[in-house]
């Protein structure tokens, strides 16, 4: 009786042996799972971040154009004069000097107003006019309007083949007031430098820009003519 139940207690602890060793052998398996067991990393945790990617530069958002800042004209200004100045050399080499001379004569009285003064220094070539030109506000590309007349000094510097023009001390003078008062005349300075009304002297700097410049285009077409036959008899 007393050797059946050493046997029985004997196979008992074999099976609850059995059934430990069991249970820590799949515990170890679940700890410690083999990167080629199917399934491993199958569902990574997605709040993960790769940090090693290069984040992209976020493109700017466009600037409103009404917030931008004011730009105003850029105008040449003569470092010796502080004055602003349009200028150039323009070779010529198939005319003569005195032929160069004339030419810039007969321009001016064709395009300056009549009262036009002149210095001129023949034996050194040279031509000093004060003159001036209608000045308009360009509303559009069919309309204008007068707002008084531009007032400049023109010289020209006259070689062989050769001349230059300089166009300065640009003045603006503006048409009687509604109230009858007095013409002013404003310097083109005053309108670039000043801090008051920038966008309003800022367009009559370049209304009388595009003048300007269909001046010069002017004086450059009535130099290349054509020589006359007397041109030289003055």
């Amino acid at each position: 009786m007393k050797a059946n139940n050493k046997e029985k207690m004997k196979k008992i602890v074999k099976l609850t042996c059995a059934i430990a060793l069991s249970l820590l052998w799949n515990i170890s398996s679940a700890q410690v799972q083999d990167e080629t067991t199917p399934g491993f990393d199958a569902a990574p945790d997605s709040t993960l971040v790769d940090t090693t990617a290069a984040a992209e530069p976020v493109p700017a958002a466009p600037v409103d154009p009404l917030l931008r800042p004011y730009e105003r004209i850029v105008l040449s200004i003569d470092s010796a004069t502080n004055l602003i100045t349009y200028y150039g050399v323009v070779e010529q080499e198939e005319s003569g000097s005195d032929s160069l001379y004339l030419r810039a004569k007969n321009w001016a009285v064709k395009n300056l107003n009549k009262d036009l003064k002149i210095e001129s220094d023949k034996r050194n070539q040279k031509i000093t006019y004060v003159g001036s030109i209608p000045a308009y506000a360009y509303l559009n590309k069919y309309s204008k309007r007068s707002i008084g007349r531009f007032e400049f000094k023109i010289t020209f510097l006259i070689k062989e083949g050769r001349y230059k023009y300089t166009i300065t001390n640009l003045v603006h003078e503006t048409l009687p007031n509604a109230e009858g008062g007095k013409n002013s005349r404003n310097y083109f300075e005053y309108y670039y430098t000043s801090t008051t009304k920038v966008r309003e002297y800022d367009s009559i700097l370049r209304n009388a820009d595009l003048d300007i410049q269909k001046l010069i285009e002017s004086i450059k077409a009535s130099m290349r003519e054509p020589i006359l036959v007397d041109e030289d008899d003055w």
